[in-house]
């Protein structure tokens, strides 16, 4: 499958997560998108464009359970939630809440929030390493809506959850925290940030229970190019809250009440084409068998590799492996962290192989996340393991 991609023969991506790769196919699906805007720019505009988005939102949501008309396409999650969180009207003395684990994205808005609009943050520290969905997540959370005071639970907002987190990578119980959640307070919206799902595990909407809205990048695990998401937003709360992209654009005339999917097809002129590719990844995916067939290589091959080090490190995981998909936490084999960074730049500098080297704040413990993805196989892991060590002991 390396042959598909347009990866540096030289460069061995273990870090595909944060910023995924495309396939050949792919790109040049998108390259005829782009020449066909270049030809025709204001019929492209006004016409195909728009067309051919219609079908690239439908293919999404069908592919995540949803409803097209609660479905839109934008640029990424980032996108996304500041386009949720900035939409609401908010008070003084109104509550946040994310688990620590949260993206950096979503703490940095909500506390641009806190600073323009007077929010109350409260994050809710995930000790690691991880126990049971129980202890180390619902509970947490459960024990923080219930020190509120009824006047403050009435003032929760927003809470985050995060399907995928992202550093360090697991799985979160959705429904089983929006059970909670809306237990304490059914108004209180929930959001799901889910970056790292869409292509990585299945998604089903209406199964993940009581939220409001979700998220997704397609950049990243899906194969479209840079930069392609999707926003689902459950219908009352369209009515309700009216969410808006980061940019009004001409055809947004917010005071006519435009329809929610037409809010979000025209930003302003930019490259689209990534958007339009959405249906082009998925198509290009079920040539290699589709969903099933993808995420039983990658996720099997994270399980093995998973082992692996850790029998090769004498370390452990962070979590059971049930937590994760085609990204993994394995503990380092040092516990200094600076070493740990040199060992990064040195891989990167002499063999060419980015892997991350990552630190707890809280438990101090050292680790890397690793990716799992079609174009890699059990022996990339295995070197790469045994670089490791060779380094460190050399060190």
């Amino acid at each position: 499958m390396l042959s598909e991609f347009m990866l540096d023969p030289g460069y061995l991506n273990l870090n595909h997560g944060s910023f995924g790769s495309t396939p050949r196919p792919v790109i040049s699906a998108q390259q005829s998108y782009v020449e066909q805007c270049e030809a025709r720019p204001d019929i492209w505009y006004r016409k195909e464009y728009k067309t051919l988005l219609a079908e690239a939102r439908e293919a999404t949501a069908k592919l995540v359970g949803a409803d097209p008309d609660n479905l839109v396409l934008l640029e990424n999650a980032s996108a996304a939630v500041n386009g949720i969180f900035r939409s609401l009207s908010l008070e003084p003395g109104d509550i946040f809440i994310y688990f620590s684990t949260a993206y950096a994205m979503v703490k940095h808005t909500a506390g641009f929030l806190s600073l323009d609009r007077g929010i109350k943050i409260i994050e809710v520290p995930i000790t690691l390493p991880i126990g049971t969905a129980e202890e180390s997540f619902v509970a947490p959370m459960r024990d923080a809506l219930a020190a509120l005071s009824d006047d403050e639970k009435a003032r929760v907002r927003m809470v985050t959850l995060s399907h995928i987190s992202s550093v360090p990578a697991f799985e979160e119980p959705v429904k089983e925290l929006a059970d909670v959640i809306k237990a304490s307070n059914p108004e209180t919206l929930v959001l799901v940030d889910g970056a790292h799902a869409l292509g990585q595990i299945p998604i089903d909407i209406g199964s993940l229970g009581d939220i409001d809205y979700y998220l997704s990048n397609a950049h990243k695990w899906l194969f479209t190019p840079k930069a392609a998401a999707f926003l689902w937003t459950r219908s009352d709360r369209i009515e309700e809250y009216r969410p808006q992209p980061t940019v009004i654009s001409s055809e947004n005339n917010v005071l006519a009440g435009i329809e929610y999917t037409a809010r979000y097809a025209y930003t302003g002129t930019k490259d689209f084409t990534s958007y339009i590719a959405v249906k082009d990844a998925i198509s290009y995916r079920k040539t290699l068998g589709g969903e099933e067939a993808i995420m039983e290589y990658t996720t099997g091959l994270a399980r093995q590799a998973g082992d692996l080090l850790v029998a090769k490190w004498g370390t452990a995981r962070l979590s059971d492996s049930s937590f994760e998909a085609n990204l993994f936490n394995v503990i380092l084999p040092t516990d200094d962290f600076a070493l740990a960074q040199a060992m990064q730049e040195a891989l990167l500098e002499t063999d060419g192989i980015y892997m991350l080297a990552l630190q707890d704040a809280a438990s101090g413990i050292v680790y890397t996340r690793l990716s799992s993805q079609v174009y890699l196989e059990l022996g990339d892991f295995d070197a790469v393991g045994d670089k490791v060590l060779a380094f460190l002991n050399k060190s």
